[in-house]
Parts: structure tokens; C-alpha cells; sequence
């Protein structure tokens, strides 16, 4: 699938990032304690450990961000691409984030990820993969997750496979 939108990360592990010198400030998100522990105490740079894209944490380090700082998100699954969408709608651009998937770093893996319902606009979160299926949470029907990734939703698309046979 050499076209499809599926967030592909090549940072594996916090050494594959190089913070940037002329940055003014850098701040690590960590979605969990897996990334927390593994990023440990950088030089360099602030940690943020959260609990989500909805934590207050991360609404407070967001307004206080200005122009220059370098943002480095460090997690896998959903919560990974849930703050990196975060962090993206409060103004930053896709060149100040770096993202350390520690699930793999293939949006193709095994693990959490959000799928956005193409029929009801429910998002549920699952552990299926791509191209397997799932029963959506808001309308119940059963739907594949297609290789589209909607970085607007931060989720993958689902939709119902028979959805042009229904009456």
C-alpha cells in the first residue's frame, strides 16, 4: 500500500530522535508508563508524563507553548496519534512533533487504534488490524477498517462492507 495514509513512524526508540539544537524548548510526552520509563530523564529537554490527549496537562504545557519548541511524543497505540492530533490543533506544525511509536512503528501493527464509523461518525477504539473487522460502538454495525488513516479524526476509517446491498 505505498499510497495509503497509514501513519508510518521511523523512530522506534527515544535514541532515534535528535532534538533539535536551535529549538527553544523541548518538551517529551509520554502516553504511559512503558514510554515514561523508557524516555527516563533527558538532557535537554522537559518530561510530561499524561494519561491521554484529554489530559489537563497537556491543554496547560500547550498553552504555554510558543513559537521554537520541539514537541517529542513517546507511547504506541491510539494514545500516541490522539496527543500528537493534539498538539497539531493547538498550532504546531508536523515539522516541530517527532513521534517514538514504541509498538513498532507501523500503523499496520498489532495494537490499540481508533476507527472512525463512516456511517454513524462513532469513533471506537480497538485491537483489530487493518483490513479485519469490528462492530462499531455507536450503530452497531459491523465494519472493516480500511487503510485510511484521517489525521482530522485521528482514526482509522471503518465502514459497513455490504453498506451498497442494504435496503
Amino acid at each position: 500500500m505505498a499510497t495509503t495514509t497509514v501513519p508510518r513512524w521511523p523512530a522506534t526508540s527515544f535514541s532515534d530522535v535528535e532534538l533539535d539544537p536551535s529549538a527553544s524548548h523541548h518538551l517529551v510526552l509520554t502516553t504511559d508508563h512503558a514510554a515514561a520509563d523508557h524516555v527516563g530523564h533527558p538532557t535537554g529537554a522537559s518530561v510530561l508524563h499524561m494519561s491521554g490527549a484529554d489530559d489537563d496537562a497537556l491543554a496547560e504545557a500547550l498553552q504555554a507553548a510558543r513559537v521554537g519548541w520541539r514537541f517529542v511524543v513517546v507511547g504506541s497505540g491510539a494514545a500516541l496519534v490522539r496527543v500528537r492530533t493534539a498538539i497539531l490543533a493547538a498550532g504546531a506544525i508536523d515539522a516541530e512533533v517527532s513521534v517514538v511509536d514504541l509498538g513498532g512503528g507501523d500503523g499496520f501493527a498489532a495494537g490499540e487504534r481508533d476507527v472512525y464509523c463512516a456511517h454513524c461518525h462513532a469513533i471506537t477504539t480497538t485491537t483489530a488490524g487493518v483490513d479485519e473487522s469490528l462492530t462499531c460502538s455507536g450503530c452497531a454495525s459491523p465494519l472493516v477498517i480500511y487503510y485510511h488513516f484521517s489525521s482530522r479524526h485521528h482514526a482509522y476509517l471503518g465502514f459497513h462492507p455490504d453498506a451498497e446491498e442494504l435496503p
